[in-house]
């Protein structure tokens, strides 16, 4: 299925409009970004479809494009993202497609139904939209269905059913039905606990730039939840949270580099990272910035609270992949601990690190890159030196 909606900061409103409406973790479902809906947009609306373009002269291809061009425009309507912010013509131009099987038009139309943008809040039909959409595998319907089945909003409530919901969307990339499944797994709610399986799709969520799914992923690598004890594999997945602004994220990131558990031990960053979790509200890392704190200078002290001060967290993009710093300062540690040279363990990559690279790819008998791959960090990982 072709996909339409974009899912990340360009469903900014429709996320809000989410939230109005009861269903307050759709962001979830709209971390990553679809570039493509400016190009399918362009410059030209549907009001402005050439004489060629009538129904009795259009291919098949033409008229899915016509709706894929509906649909990226409504979008911006409702977010008034380019556009002057008009949720009811967003309404119109989606509904005949809807009515047709366009399965994100089915989808965004629920959505209006569902918080009263562009028509009457009807939450019964919100949810009959959703279920036409799903039934075409569209991701974020059946995330919604399953949020809905698991707090009895619009439908019965069935922990059995939401957890269906969440595995068919799960499987078709959505990260937060990713999320939701894995907490699913963990609590062996409507479906049979599997710690295994609840770490899997942690890490698929995280993977996506999931902040609560990383900050999950890093805590079940740290006490051996369903994989094997990794702290450095942990401590990678906790900075990666904590750059985005989750306080436990930050917090175990402090306490990794106080105690250089999977990670050079530095006590500035520490302090900068306690400092950054207190100012987060997370008040269990206070304490530790006394301790810590007696460890540096007073200027380094002041240094790094001014540092945390002005500190502002990163968006999911910039913490997805493996070309981030938690990626870059996890290959750095690891390499050094198995008797390479890649340089400090600051999270930037450069010549030595490309070096180390090369030698460690070299010595492991894998095609020689010098670059931060995916596979590299996987290997790196698997290290038994990194058992515990």
């Amino acid at each position: 299925m072709t996909r339409i909606l974009p899912q990340g900061p360009k469903l900014a409103m429709l996320t809000m409009m989410v939230a109005l409406a009861g269903c307050t973790q759709v962001q979830d479902s709209l971390q990553s970004a679809n570039e493509k809906i400016h190009d399918l947009v362009g410059s030209t609306t549907s009001t402005e479809k050439s004489e060629a373009d009538t129904p009795a002269t259009k291919s098949p291809t033409s008229v899915s494009t016509a709706a894929d061009a509906d649909v990226a425009l409504a979008v911006r309507l409702m977010e008034g993202d380019g556009v002057p912010r008009d949720p009811a013509r967003a309404v119109e131009l989606v509904r005949p497609h809807a009515e047709a099987g366009h399965a994100e038009a089915q989808f965004l139309l629920g959505l209006a139904y569902g918080n009263g943008q562009g028509v009457d809040k009807d939450r019964d039909t919100a949810i009959s939209w959703y279920r036409r959409a799903a039934a075409q595998d569209q991701d974020h319907a059946q995330f919604l269905l399953g949020l809905a089945s698991l707090r009895g909003d619009g439908t019965e409530k069935d922990p059995n059913k939401a957890a269906e919901w969440f595995g068919k969307s799960a499987r078709n990339g959505n990260a937060g039905a990713q999320y939701h499944l894995a907490l699913a797994y963990e609590r062996g709610r409507g479906i049979e606990k599997d710690e295994a399986a609840s770490t899997q799709w942690y890490e698929r969520a995280a993977e996506q730039g999931h902040a609560d799914a990383q900050f999950k992923t890093g805590a079940a690598y740290q006490t051996g939840r369903g994989v094997p004890k990794n702290r450095a594999w942990a401590t990678r997945w906790f900075a990666k949270a904590a750059l985005q602004g989750v306080a436990g994220g930050q917090y175990m990131t402090g306490l990794a580099y106080a105690a250089g558990s999977g990670v050079p031990k530095d006590n500035a960053v520490a302090y900068r990272w306690f400092s950054v979790a207190a100012n987060s509200g997370f008040n269990k890392a206070e304490p530790f910035l006394d301790r810590v704190g007696e460890r540096l200078s007073e200027d380094r002290r002041a240094k790094e609270h001014a540092a945390a001060q002005n500190w502002k967290p990163v968006g999911a993009e910039r913490v997805t992949g493996v070309n981030d710093s938690p990626s870059i300062a996890f290959a750095q540690h690891t390499l050094a601990s198995l008797g390479f040279k890649p340089g400090a363990a600051d999270g930037k990559f450069g010549p030595k690190t490309s070096g180390a690279v090369k030698a460690y790819e070299t010595a492991k008998g894998m095609p020689v890159s010098g670059a931060i791959t995916r596979d590299l960090l996987i290997k790196l990982k698997d290290d038994p030196i990194h058992a515990s």
